[in-house]
C-alpha cells in the first residue's frame, strides 16, 4: 500500500484514526495493540508472508536488547556476544534478500556453477529500515544510552509503526 493510493487516503487511513481513537487513552495496551495490527495489515498489504520476517527481526533484537542489558555490567563478553548475534543474524537476513539473487545470477556465469538459478524472491518493503531500526535498539542499549523495554508489545510497535515503516527516517529507540 502506498501513502498515496486511494485504499491508503480514504479506506485505511480514516479507519485507522478511528479505530486508535474510539480506543480510550487510559487502555493504552489496547491502543498499542491496535496499532500493532494496524501496521501489520499496511506492511503485509501485499505480501503478508514478509511479516514473520519483520518479527524475527523484532524477536531477535527484543531477545538480545534483554541480554545485553542483563550482562552488560556483570559479564561484558556475554552481553557483547548477544550484540554480534543481533548484528550477524540481522545483516544476515538483510543480505540475503538484497544480494543473494545477485551472487547466484554472477556465480552461474562460470562454467562450474551453471546449474545455479536465482530464486527470484522479492526484497519485503522497508526491511533495510527496520532492520537497522532493530539494531540500533540493542546497540544502544549495549552503549548504556537506554533502559531495556521490558514491553515486546511496546518494543514491536516502536518498529512496526506503519507511518515511518517504509518511509524512514530510521528512528533510534531513545527518540
Amino acid at each position: 500500500m502506498v501513502f498515496s493510493s486511494i485504499e491508503f487516503l480514504f479506506l485505511y487511513l480514516p479507519f485507522s484514526f478511528l479505530i486508535y481513537f474510539l480506543i480510550p487513552a487510559k487502555f493504552l495496551v489496547w491502543r498499542n495493540l491496535a496499532l500493532l495490527v494496524l501496521s501489520l495489515i499496511f506492511y503485509g498489504w501485499s505480501e503478508p508472508i514478509y511479516i514473520f520476517i519483520m518479527f524475527f527481526s523484532i524477536g531477535v533484537d527484543y531477545v538480545c536488547g534483554h541480554l545485553v542489558s542483563k550482562h552488560k555490567d556483570t559479564n561484558r563478553k556475554k552481553a557483547k556476544a548477544a550484540l554480534i548475534a543481533s548484528v550477524v543474524l540481522n545483516l544476515s537476513v538483510l543480505g540475503f534478500f538484497k544480494y543473494f539473487d545477485f551472487f547466484v545470477v554472477n556465480l552461474s556465469r562460470i562454467p562450474v556453477f551453471s546449474g545455479l538459478k536465482p530464486l527470484g524472491i522479492t526484497l519485503p518493503v522497508g526491511i533495510s529500515f527496520y532492520t537497522f531500526q532493530t539494531m540500533s535498539y540493542t546497540i544502544d542499549c549495549y552503549r548504556k544510552e537506554i533502559e531495556q523495554e521490558k514491553n515486546f508489545l511496546d518494543f514491536s510497535v516502536y518498529v512496526t509503526l506503519f507511518p515511518q515503516l517504509i518511509a524512514g527516517p530510521i528512528v533510534k529507540y531513545r527518540d
